[in-house]
């Protein structure tokens, strides 16, 4: 059987592409690879009160000088400060304070006080007023506070001159429920 010249043409073209390729494949391109590796950590947030009290889960106790025997027109103080331990900047608020009161008269003891917070470094009054509706918003406090760059905040607590007679012999206890919240960048 003779062959024809298209037929030693495809062979001829078949063999050349099959060299071209296994020449292609001895010939190796350098390469090289790499992994970027990295770690990312939340902040935190860790309010705490004078001396590192944390206030949670269980509340920190203070005791305000003069508070066991008060009378109208009587005024207790002190100085709470407060801090942000932890790696975020932070905004304070104080929550309308939790007031227990065992006494279920008509008079209650809480309903005679009025309550003045100040920020002493600025001698801002954050709030004052009524004892039960107390609240404020937007005190900055930064990160990695401690005890000696805390805010200072006075409590001034007041018993109104013309408090009724009923709220006599009363015990009152305060949770002022304090929450610190990021501060959006």
């Amino acid at each position: 059987m003779a062959e024809t010249k298209s037929s030693r043409w495809r062979i001829l073209a078949a063999a050349g592409v099959i060299s071209a390729l296994a020449v292609g494949a001895s010939f190796a391109l350098f390469s090289d690879t790499g992994t970027v590796r990295t770690s990312l950590s939340s902040g935190s947030l860790d309010l705490k009160f004078d001396d590192d009290q944390d206030g949670n889960p269980v509340p920190y106790v203070r005791t305000f000088d003069g508070g066991d025997n008060l009378a109208p027109g009587s005024t207790v103080e002190e100085d709470l400060i407060v801090f942000n331990s932890g790696t975020i900047d932070a905004t304070l608020e104080l929550a309308t304070p939790v007031i227990d009161n065992a006494s279920a008269g008509p008079d209650l003891l809480q309903d005679e006080i009025t309550l003045v917070i100040t920020d002493t470094a600025t001698s801002t009054e954050l709030y004052n007023g009524p004892l039960v509706g107390a609240t404020f918003t937007g005190l900055d406090i930064g990160a990695d506070g401690t005890t000696a760059t805390g805010e200072v905040l006075n409590f001034a607590l007041s018993v109104a001159p013309d408090a009724e007679v009923g709220v006599a012999g009363q015990t009152i206890q305060i949770d002022f429920p304090f929450t610190a919240t990021q501060t959006v960048p």
